[in-house]
């Protein structure tokens, strides 16, 4: 396919260098550009005959009622790989124009190329990236149906990436179209864009030597990236750098729910990634999703700190996550000897039934004691 914007470029060009008229046709003979405007859609019925048989036509004068032609002229059809395009058509007297028809058809034959790449290009990008908000916006994506290595492949998930949610506060025209060209000009080779609105993009961050090599590094670099006046007032979630499908799931919904915990925070902007903010954002999910959860975990962590004489375990366990559960430093910090903190321990076990000399005891008061915190 010809496209007429390229088509009427070419002609207009050519006519005013070679002072001939010029007139290329699409595949059915029909003309879509020519220095004659008046011609326009007019059905060129040799050009026609050139298209159906690849061959070029040289109307010499005197061949001028054969072929029921108005000027005498060369004919040559636009083909690439086989494949007849269209017709350009040059008029003048044969001898004197066919090395610059040959010309013009290499150029108007470039310019198809180059169209079918482009929208070969675009095709491939256009699906890929609806493949990939497929995927990350459908909640009953089965991923068995995407677990072959081809369409990996082909989606680029091999390589570690993380997800980022880029959110701009702002609805005006200029600041959005902003944000879209800086982020375009931040892409790196096997980066994605998922336009979810004006103001709001999945950006999938792909691992690339010039943004470093470790997560920390490659954080640092997308960080310095996004250091511009076009990100003021836009909120950046990076999720964990993971690979392949579910990974691409998962990275999308922790930067998701990393959102949601900073729009609640009425945090606004800068860049924040979900691994700094982790024990918060599943507290906040709990709060969301299972408050029935989060209304008991609540109620025990209250009975320690108002129980009785023992209003002081508080501090305890405050003092005990402060210092990663190193008893000795608990110990020095609220001035206490050892056993004196092993016996607040002991009694936190009692009232909670969660012990914290253990794992999953350490875990349940650490959730619990920071969804009160966000309940008060």
């Amino acid at each position: 396919m010809i496209k007429q914007h390229w088509a009427q470029k070419v002609v207009k060009k050519a006519s005013s260098i070679i002072k001939a008229e010029v007139l290329i046709t699409n595949r059915g003979g029909q003309i879509i550009a020519t220095s004659n405007p008046d011609r326009v859609g007019e059905v060129h019925q040799v050009a026609r005959h050139s298209i159906e048989r690849n061959l070029p036509i040289d109307i010499e004068l005197e061949d001028m009622s054969f072929w029921n032609a108005q000027h005498p002229g060369v004919i040559l059809p636009i083909e690439l790989h086989g494949r007849v395009y269209g017709a350009l058509l040059v008029s003048g007297n044969p001898d004197e124009i066919r090395a610059y028809s040959h010309l013009l058809k290499l150029h108007a034959e470039f310019i198809v190329e180059e169209e079918l790449e482009h929208y070969s290009r675009f095709q491939e990008t256009l699906s890929r990236t609806q493949m990939l908000a497929h995927i990350l916006f459908n909640p009953d994506v089965y991923f068995q149906n995407y677990q072959r290595k081809s369409l990996i492949d082909r989606l680029g998930l091999n390589d570690e990436f993380a997800v980022a949610l880029i959110s701009m506060q702002s609805s005006s025209k200029s600041k959005t179209s902003a944000l879209r060209d800086a982020l375009e000009s931040l892409r790196l080779p096997g980066d994605e864009i998922v336009e979810i609105s004006p103001q709001e993009y999945v950006y999938i961050v792909k691992s690339n030597p010039n943004r470093g090599k470790s997560h920390e590094e490659l954080i640092d670099g997308f960080d310095k990236n996004v250091q511009n006046e076009v990100f003021d007032r836009t909120l950046i979630t990076l999720g964990s750098f993971t690979t392949g499908i579910k990974g691409l799931v998962q990275s999308y919904h922790e930067a998701r729910s990393l959102q949601s915990l900073l729009h609640d925070l009425k945090i606004q902007e800068g860049l924040h990634t979900y691994k700094s903010h982790e024990l918060a954002t599943i507290c906040n999910n709990i709060k969301k999703f299972t408050p029935e959860n989060e209304t008991t975990l609540v109620a025990n962590y209250k009975r320690l700190l108002h129980l009785g004489e023992d209003k002081y375990l508080g501090e305890t366990i405050e003092a005990y996550f402060r210092n990663h559960g190193k008893l000795v430093k608990t110990a020095n910090d609220l001035f206490i000897h050892r056993n004196t903190l092993n016996y607040r321990i002991k009694k936190i076990h009692e009232i909670t039934g969660w012990d914290p000399n253990t794992i999953d005891g350490i875990v349940l008061l650490r959730i619990a004691q920071l969804l009160y915190e966000g309940s008060e």
